[in-house]
């Protein structure tokens, strides 16, 4: 599962402008789908988020949701943090890490 919002393509739309901003979803219900069965909660963090925008510097700035903010606000164990670290994972090949 994937999406793309394109903040400042809505904000032309709607007569009004910021730097290119978007959101990207994504997530896997295979991984996803224990943790909140585990922790029903977390699913108001779920799926996964990465934000790309143009900070006005040479490249994009790229930030996402700290898994180690999660796995605290959460109470999960290290076992199951592997499926909040892929943002991080993403954000690294496209830097090129």
């Amino acid at each position: 599962m994937a999406a793309v919002v394109d903040h400042a393509a809505a904000a032309r739309k709607a007569g009004l402008s910021m730097p290119d901003t978007q959101v990207i979803i994504f997530g896997n219900p295979q991984a996803g789908t224990p943790l909140m069965q585990a922790h029903p909660e977390i699913a108001i963090d779920l799926p996964m988020r990465l934000m790309v925008r143009d900070d006005g510097q040479p490249g994009s700035l790229v930030t996402w949701q700290d898994p180690a903010y999660l796995a605290q606000r959460y109470g999960l164990g290290e076992d199951q943090l592997a499926p909040l670290n892929a943002p991080a994972k993403i954000a690294s090949a496209l830097d090129g890490r």
